[in-house]
């Protein structure tokens, strides 16, 4: 569980809270005006939040080239082209001239 501390107060005990956040895998949600502004977590955590992003914009990559390829290959098919027959460069071509 988080513990919440206003900034005001976590500036005056910045040392404190890096040791627990470090030695104690403690977090902080750092509050303005009651409101929720930032989070200290322990950077092997930041790490892993890193990690899984990047394989989520991977993924997300990978769906969209996947996506893209079949709606070319459809394309082709429309316009009477075998998509699994042609080299790349004559995909070029074809491309060039749409």
């Amino acid at each position: 569980m988080s513990k919440i501390i206003g900034v005001t107060e976590a500036r005056s005990k910045l040392g404190e809270i890096v040791s627990d956040v470090s030695k104690k895998k403690e977090s902080y949600i750092l509050t303005r005006g009651s409101k929720p502004q930032a989070a200290i977590i322990p950077y092997d955590e930041y790490l892993a939040i890193e990690e899984r992003e990047k394989q989520l914009w991977d993924e997300r990559f990978e769906l969209a080239i996947n996506k893209s390829r079949t709606l070319f290959n459809e394309w082709l098919r429309s316009r009477g082209y075998d998509p699994e027959k042609l080299t790349e460069e004559e995909a070029e071509r074809i491309i060039k001239s749409a």
